[in-house]
């Protein structure tokens, strides 16, 4: 994953934001987006944050014990 590449132009949302967001314990797209703004203007970018929180969290959850 590109960590510099921006996900969310309107508020200028790096991938490696959105990441840091999932690391810290956001656990929803909506948990992100009040975390970063990515997805919260115009919208055009929302398919794809979801696509990479859902893709983080199942990561985190995969590396944590059980």
């Amino acid at each position: 994953m590109d960590s510099e590449r921006i996900i969310c132009n309107c508020q200028a949302v790096t991938a490696g934001a959105i990441k840091e967001a999932v690391d810290s314990g956001a656990d929803t797209v909506e948990e992100v987006q009040g975390i970063t703004g990515a997805g919260t203007v115009c919208g055009a970018c929302l398919e794809e944050v979801e696509k990479l929180v859902k893709s983080l969290i199942a990561q985190r959850n995969a590396s944590q014990p059980s």
